[in-house]
C-alpha cells in the first residue's frame, strides 16, 4: 500500500503544472483550561485530468507535544470509465447502499485510502478508518451496479480487520423507478467472529405534483450497524414502518407523519403521530399526538418568526433587524426564559441571558468577534448553549480567546 502511494506521488509531482495554488490556515485558542495552536499548509496542482493536493497539518498545545502529519489527495482521470483516487486525512468514499455502510467523513488524521471508482463499479482500500467502536481498522470493499431499464441491482462487499476485531459485511439491493414512483429494497449481513446480524429495509417514494410521500419498513437486528460511518441511517434493534405524506388541499397543504416501530423483543415502542397543515409559506399548524402531545402554531415572514406550543406552553419569537437580530423564548411549565441578542458592526456581539425561575439559577454568555476578509479574533465569556433552554446551567463563566487566519 505504501509503495502504491509513493508511485502515485512521484507521477503527479513530476508533471508540469498548468495551474497551481498555495494556501493555508492558522487557528488556535487560549483559555484557563489550556491552549492549542494548529496550522495547515496546502499546495494544489492541476494538470489536465490530474488533481493533486498536498498539505501538512501541525498541532501543539498544553495537552501534548508538537505533532506534524501529512494531508493529501490525488485524483487521476483518463482511465476509461474509472477515476483513481487516493489520499490521507481527507474524505474518502461513501457507499450507495440504503444502509450507508461506508461514509466518507468517518476518518481520523491517520486515515488513508485508495479507490478506483466508476458509476457501475468501485473498488477500494481504507486504512486506519474508525470502526463504530472507535478502533481503527483496515478495510477492503467492492461495490457494483447492474442496470436493466428502470431496474437496478446493487451489491456491496466489505471486509475489515484491526484492533483485535474483524469481519465481513454485505448488502444486496434492488431498485426501480417509474414516473413519479421509486422503490428500493435492501438486505444486509454483518459477520463478526461467530456473531451474525441482519438488516432489511424497503422504501417506497412518490415525488412530483400532487400526492408526495414515502413509506419505509425496516427490521434491523441489534448487531447490525453502519460499520464505517459515524451514525446509522436506520437505528439498530428496531422493527416497524413509517409513513410520511404531503397532499395539496387547494391553498393549503396537509402532512401526515405516522410511525409504528418497536424493539425486536416487543417491549418498547418508538411510535410517532403528527398532523400538519400549511397555509402558504408563512403559516402552519402541527398537532402531535405521539410520542408527546403538542399543538404548535408557527408564523414566519421576512426576518420574523412566531411559534407557540399551546399544549406545552412554549413561546418563541425571532426578529432580524438592520443592526442584527434577537430571539426570545419562554417555557411556562419549566419556568425558563431565554433572550439572545446579536449586533453586527465592526465588532460582532452575541449575548445570551436566561433564568430558571423554578430552580433559581441563571446562565449568561457573551461573545465579541472581529473579522475581516479571512481573519478573525474572538473573545468569549461563558459557554454557548446552542439555543437549548435547559443546557449549560451551572457551567463556570470562563474566558476563551480564539483566532484564525486563512491565506
Amino acid at each position: 500500500m505504501r509503495g502504491a502511494f509513493f508511485v502515485l506521488f512521484c507521477l503527479a509531482a513530476t508533471a508540469a503544472a498548468s495551474a497551481a495554488g498555495l494556501g493555508g490556515e492558522v487557528s488556535g485558542f487560549l483559555s484557563p483550561d489550556g491552549f492549542a495552536q494548529s496550522f495547515y499548509l496546502s499546495f494544489d496542482h492541476q494538470l489536465d485530468s490530474t488533481d493533486l493536493r498536498l498539505g501538512v497539518v501541525g498541532e501543539y498545545g498544553s495537552e501534548g507535544a508538537f505533532q506534524l502529519s501529512p494531508r493529501w489527495q490525488l485524483e487521476l482521470g483518463d482511465l476509461g470509465p474509472f477515476l483513481l483516487r487516493a489520499g490521507r486525512d481527507v474524505d474518502h468514499y461513501t457507499s450507495s447502499d440504503l444502509f450507508r455502510l461506508i461514509s466518507k467523513n468517518n476518518r481520523s488524521p491517520a486515515s488513508s485510502f485508495l479507490t478506483l471508482e466508476s458509476p457501475q463499479a468501485s473498488f477500494g482500500f481504507l486504512q486506519a478508518v474508525p470502526l463504530r467502536s472507535g478502533d481503527p481498522v483496515s478495510a477492503l470493499f467492492a461495490e457494483a451496479l447492474l442496470e436493466a431499464g428502470p431496474l437496478g441491482f446493487r451489491g456491496l462487499h466489505l471486509q475489515f480487520a484491526g484492533g483485535g476485531q474483524g469481519g465481513t459485511a454485505a448488502v444486496l439491493q434492488a431498485e426501480a423507478a417509474l414516473g413519479p414512483w421509486a422503490a428500493a429494497a435492501a438486505a444486509g449481513w454483518v459477520q463478526e467472529g461467530t456473531l451474525a446480524s441482519r438488516g432489511t429495509v424497503v422504501v417506497l417514494e412518490r415525488s412530483g405534483s400532487g400526492l408526495q410521500g414515502s413509506f419505509t419498513w425496516q427490521s434491523i437486528e441489534p448487531g447490525f450497524a453502519s460499520l464505517l460511518a459515524k451514525s446509522n441511517r436506520y437505528p439498530p434493534g428496531r422493527r416497524g414502518w413509517e409513513l410520511e405524506l404531503k397532499l395539496p388541499l387547494g391553498a393549503l397543504e396537509g402532512e401526515v407523519d405516522l410511525r409504528r416501530q418497536g424493539n425486536l423483543a416487543g417491549t418498547r415502542s418508538y411510535n410517532r403521530l403528527a398532523f400538519t397543515c400549511r397555509a402558504g409559506e408563512n403559516f402552519s399548524v402541527q398537532w402531535r399526538l405521539e410520542p408527546t402531545r403538542a399543538l404548535v402554531l408557527r408564523y414566519s415572514g421576512e426576518g420574523l418568526l412566531w411559534q407557540v406550543d399551546a399544549v406545552n406552553l412554549v413561546v418563541r419569537h425571532d426578529r432580524e433587524t438592520e443592526a442584527g437580530s434577537w430571539s426570545w423564548r419562554a417555557d411556562a411549565k419549566r419556568r425558563i426564559a431565554r433572550l439572545e441578542v446579536q449586533l453586527d458592526g465592526t465588532l460582532k456581539w452575541r449575548l445570551v441571558a436566561k433564568y430558571d425561575f423554578l430552580l433559581h439559577r441563571a446562565h449568561t454568555y457573551l461573545r465579541v468577534r472581529w473579522e475581516r476578509a479571512k481573519q478573525y479574533v474572538q473573545l468569549e465569556l461563558g459557554e454557548y448553549d446552542g439555543g437549548n433552554l435547559t443546557a449549560s446551567f451551572g457551567q463556570p463563566a470562563q474566558l476563551k480567546l480564539s483566532w484564525g487566519w486563512q491565506f
